[in-house]
């Protein structure tokens, strides 16, 4: 018995699990909520320990101890909250105990720390933010770094003799310093989940991932077909881009209807709760009453729920639905606690104002990061643009100066030279194999940096990872331009 599911030992397993800003605040959003409805306080705790974030767990530990051990709820909440590692949580606890023994009402206690927590994660928030910007910057700099890497080393390949194994070195060197970029940039940016998986949202989600199970293995496959056809890098690049952009424009086109979404349905909480409050109505009734025209983006699903809901639909699957339906994970999560809060007997009102403060806050503080990402996004296109163009230019330039050396050295002289290890560049010594090797140097690195680019907006952005693809297609875009361009540019140059 002491070692089942809900004994201690599984609240003590779950005890140094972080809960973010976010979760905190969703949580005491939640139960502000469900308190609103004037249940007693186990009912409380009880729906406390069903919401869908971390904070939950150390709730159910707080009914194991109240069902199991007879302990009573202050009791409870200290005991959890002094062995918990994450300190909102633990602050928390401690309060809400305290709280529970002076006798103050839950529902205010709730509604003052919901306040509260609302600023706090404003201000973790922003801290990220902050942060974010700075190592947007710093990204920038790690990135022209790792070309200088390549480029130093094929103008230096010019001068004197170089090993394979350390031009090899320094190209991981190079792929490592791009990916610790993208690292640092996923670290630095808020931890947030921003939409619902593809297969259960909206309709441009599904079709996005309907696109990538088509276009992706195309791409790939064409780019094999015409490197093996020898039609050149180029070339592949760019049809390679034009194969996978269609699926960054749906996810980025997604990601925006979301965006309008998420904003749209902080004044419909509001509304809806007030028409029912006010007019003594159902949230059905009042649903039908709004003016929808004012939310042109949520109106389509509104009027499905609003069907749905007169076809006598069991109420929890169609909002449930509705949220699902609308791809957004934040109008999901809300959308669970401004329905189960009513149905309970909560006031339509006070709780569309809770879940719309909830909503409202997180809008305007991704409003924010969409304003640093954008202009990341920006720049690092344009330095991509200028990386890939200058590393194009300088393996044209050995390119061809080796050209002009191979007609210039004499035949006997390219015969002495065949003993010569095949690296050993140096001076008027580049052989075809020379000048591939550093072709295929050039053409990794602008790959991954054409990929780490791309993560590293994604990360800066947040909301559908499949708006990777659109920054992708333009990173590579870009690099098959280089080399297509480029090469005839140099060769224009150096037969002037």
């Amino acid at each position: 018995m002491s070692s089942s599911a809900s004994s201690p030992k599984h609240a003590d397993k779950n005890s140094y699990k972080v809960v973010s800003a976010f979760d905190m605040f969703y949580q005491l959003t939640f139960m502000s909520a469900m308190a609103s409805a004037g249940i007693s306080r186990s009912k409380t705790f009880d729906f406390a320990a069903q919401s869908k974030c971390a904070a939950a767990t150390y709730f159910i530990a707080i009914n194991t101890l109240v069902a199991e051990y007879r302990l009573d709820y202050p009791d409870a909440c200290r005991i959890v909250g002094l062995k918990t590692k994450s300190e909102n949580i633990r602050s928390f606890l401690l309060r809400l105990s305290d709280a529970l023994r002076s006798g103050e009402p839950l529902v205010d206690f709730l509604g003052r720390e919901a306040e509260v927590q609302s600023e706090e994660y404003k201000n973790s928030y922003e801290r990220n933010l902050e942060n974010l910007k700075q190592w947007s910057n710093a990204f920038s700099s790690i990135t022209i770094s790792v070309a200088l890497i390549i480029i130093i080393q094929m103008i230096s390949s010019m001068i004197y003799s170089s090993d394979v194994t350390v031009m090899a070195g320094l190209v991981a060197t190079g792929v490592t310093m791009a990916g610790f970029g993208a690292w640092i940039i996923y670290r630095a940016a808020p931890a947030e989940v921003m939409t619902i998986h593809p297969k259960f949202g909206s309709e441009k989600q599904r079709r996005a991932s309907l696109f990538t199970k088509i276009l992706v293995p195309l791409a790939v496959t064409l780019v094999l077909i015409m490197n093996l056809l020898g039609w050149g890098m180029g070339g592949a690049l760019v049809l390679a881009a034009i194969c996978i952009i269609p699926i960054g424009i749906i996810a980025l086109l997604s990601d925006r209807d979301i965006t309008r979404k998420d904003i749209e349905f902080s004044t419909v909480l509001r509304s809806t709760g007030s028409m029912a409050g006010s007019s003594g109505s159902t949230i059905k009734q009042a649903l039908q009453k709004i003016d929808l025209t004012s939310f042109p983006a949520l109106q389509p699903d509104i009027e499905r729920l609003s069907k749905r809901l007169e076809a006598r639909v069991e109420p929890e699957i169609c909002w449930h639905q509705f949220g699902q339906e609308t791809g957004s994970r934040l109008i999901s999560q809300v959308v669970d606690v401004f329905f189960g809060a009513i149905r309970i007997g909560g006031e339509p009102e006070r709780v569309g104002y809770l879940c719309s403060q909830f909503v409202s806050r997180a809008t305007q503080l991704r409003a924010k990061r969409r304003l640093i990402s954008g202009t990341f996004s920006g720049l690092t296109s344009v330095m991509q643009a200028v990386v890939a163009s200058l590393m194009v230019f300088v393996l044209s330039v050995i390119t061809n100066f080796a050209n002009m050396v191979t007609e210039l050295v004499p035949q006997n002289a390219d015969s002495a030279m065949q003993n010569q290890p095949q690296m050993n560049l140096g001076m008027a010594q580049f052989s075809p194999e020379d000048l591939q090797f550093l072709a295929i140097i050039t053409m990794t690195m602008m790959i991954m940096i054409s990929a780490t680019s791309a993560l590293a907006v994604i990360f800066a952005d947040g909301g559908m990872k499949l708006k990777v693809f659109f920054y992708l297609a333009i990173t590579i875009c870009i690099s098959g331009l280089s080399l297509i361009l480029i090469p005839q540019v140099v060769s224009n140059i150096l037969t002037i």
